[in-house]
C-alpha cells in the first residue's frame, strides 16, 4: 500500500484550520461568559467539552464501524459548524453548554471515523509519521489561536471567533469530500450484529496495548495536576507575569510541534516503537517532578517544552502501535473505546486535583503524581518493551 501523502497533507490543512477555530471558540466562550458564570460555569463548560468522549464511545465507535466515513464525518462536521455558529448570535448563556455539549458530541463521531479512514489508506510503517503530521498541523493550529482571539475579541467583540469555528468545520468537510478518502462500511454475516463494546474488550484482551493503555491513563490523571495547578504555580509560586505565563503555554505547544514533526520526518522500525512510547511517558514524568522543584519561570518554560515534545512522541508510537495491532474491522470501536478511557483519566485527573491542590497546594500535588506516575512506569514498562520487542501486526500478543 502506498500512502497518499497529498491527499493526507490537504486534510491536515484542514485539519489544522478546525484545531484553530475549536480553540477560538474555547478562548472566547470562557473569557465572554466568565464574569456571568463564575468558576463553576467555566468548569460546567469544560465538562461539556470532555464529557461526550465518555458517554458517547460504545456509541460513536459503533457508527464510525457501521456506516462509511463519509457517511459518519461529512454530516457530523455539519452539524459542529451550526452548534458553534449558534454562540455568535446572541442566545440567552444557558445555552452555550449545550451548544459546547452538541459540538463534541457531534466531535466524538468524528475521530474515530477520521482516525480508522487514515488507517485504512496508510502503509503501516508509514502509521507514525502520519500521526505526526497530523498533531503538528493541529498544533500549529491551537498554537495561533490565543493571539489570533485577543486581538479579534479586542477588536470586533466575540462575533468573528464562533463564526470562523463554524466555517473551519465546514471546510474541513468539504475538503474531506474532495480529496475522495472513504473508508467502507464494515461487512458482517447475515443476522450478525456489530458489537459496540468490542473495542473495550479488545483494548483489554491484548497485552501490548492494554499495558499502554493503563500507562497513559495513570499519566493523564498525574498531568491533571499540572493542568489545574499550571496557573497557581507559574504566578503565585513562581513570581511570573501574565506574559511569561503565556510563554509557558507557548512553549508546550511548541515542544508538541518539534515533537510531531521530528516524527513525521523519521522513519522508526515498528521494533523500536514501543521504547519510544515508553520514552515519551519517561519525559513527561520528569518534567511533572521538574515543575514540582523548578526554582524559577526559566526552568518552566524549559520543562513545557519538553512536556510538549514527550507528548508528542509518545502519542504518535502509542497510536501507531494501536491501530497496527487492531483488527480493520473494528477500528472505530477501538480508537473510540481508548479516547473514552484516556478522557475519563483526565477528568479524574482535573477533579482530583482541584480537590489536592486547594488542601496541599500545587508543589507537594505535583511532587506526588510524579512520583506514583514513575511507579506505575516501572510496573508496566517491562511489559510494553517485552511485547514490543516481538511487535507484529498480524499476531496480537495476548
Amino acid at each position: 500500500m502506498k500512502t497518499p501523502w497529498r491527499k493526507l497533507y490537504i486534510l491536515s490543512t484542514a485539519g489544522a484550520l478546525s484545531w484553530l477555530g475549536s480553540a477560538l471558540t474555547t478562548f472566547a466562550v470562557i473569557l465572554r461568559d466568565k464574569d456571568t458564570v463564575g468558576a463553576g460555569g467555566v468548569s460546567v463548560y469544560l465538562l461539556a467539552f470532555g464529557l461526550p468522549t465518555i458517554f458517547m464511545a460504545p456509541i460513536s465507535g459503533l457508527i464510525a464501524d457501521k456506516f462509511s466515513s463519509r457517511q459518519v464525518i461529512i454530516p457530523a462536521l455539519a452539524v459542529m459548524g451550526l452548534s458553534s455558529g449558534s454562540l455568535a448570535i446572541g442566545l440567552p448563556v444557558w445555552w452555550t453548554p449545550i451548544a459546547l455539549l452538541i459540538t463534541a458530541s457531534a466531535g466524538t463521531l468524528v475521530a474515530p471515523a477520521m482516525q480508522a479512514v487514515q488507517v485504512t489508506v496508510t502503509n503501516p510503517d508509514d502509521l507514525p509519521r502520519v500521526t505526526g503530521l497530523m498533531q503538528s498541523m493541529a498544533s500549529f493550529g491551537t498554537l495561533f489561536a490565543p493571539a489570533l482571539g485577543g486581538i479579534l475579541v479586542t477588536t470586533s467583540g466575540y462575533f468573528w471567533p464562533f463564526v470562523i469555528d463554524a466555517i473551519s468545520f465546514w471546510f474541513l468537510a468539504a475538503a474531506f469530500f474532495a480529496i475522495g478518502l472513504n473508508r467502507k462500511a464494515v461487512k458482517h454475516e447475515v443476522g450478525e450484529k456489530l458489537s459496540a463494546m468490542a473495542g473495550i474488550r479488545f483494548v483489554f484482551s491484548d497485552r501490548l496495548i492494554r499495558a499502554i493503555v493503563v500507562l497513559v491513563s495513570v499519566l493523564i490523571i498525574a498531568l491533571g495536576s499540572f493542568n489545574v495547578g499550571e496557573v497557581f504555580l507559574i504566578k503565585d509560586e513562581l513570581h511570573a507575569s501574565n506574559l511569561i505565563y503565556g510563554i509557558v503555554g507557548a512553549s508546550f505547544a511548541a515542544g508538541s510541534i518539534i515533537g510531531a514533526v521530528l516524527t513525521a520526518a523519521i522513519k522508526l522500525n515498528k521494533r523500536f516503537h514501543a521504547m519510544a512510547v515508553i520514552v515519551g511517558i519517561a519525559v513527561l514524568v520528569l518534567a511533572i517532578l521538574g515543575f514540582a522543584l523548578a526554582p524559577n519561570w526559566g526552568i518552566a518554560i524549559a520543562l513545557a517544552l519538553a512536556t510538549g515534545v514527550g507528548n508528542s512522541v509518545l502519542n504518535a508510537y502509542a497510536i501507531s502501535i494501536v491501530m497496527t495491532r487492531s483488527p480493520q474491522e473494528m477500528l472505530g470501536r477501538v480508537m473510540a473505546a481508548i479516547d473514552a478511557i484516556i478522557q475519563s483519566g483526565s477528568v479524574i485527573g482535573i477533579v482530583l486535583s482541584g480537590i489536592a491542590i486547594s488542601f496541599f497546594h500545587v508543589r507537594p500535588v505535583l511532587l506526588v503524581c510524579g512520583i506514583l506516575s514513575a511507579i506505575i512506569l516501572a510496573i508496566f514498562a517491562p511489559d510494553v518493551i517485552r511485547y514490543g520487542r516481538s511487535f507484529k501486526e498480524d499476531k496480537p500478543a495476548t
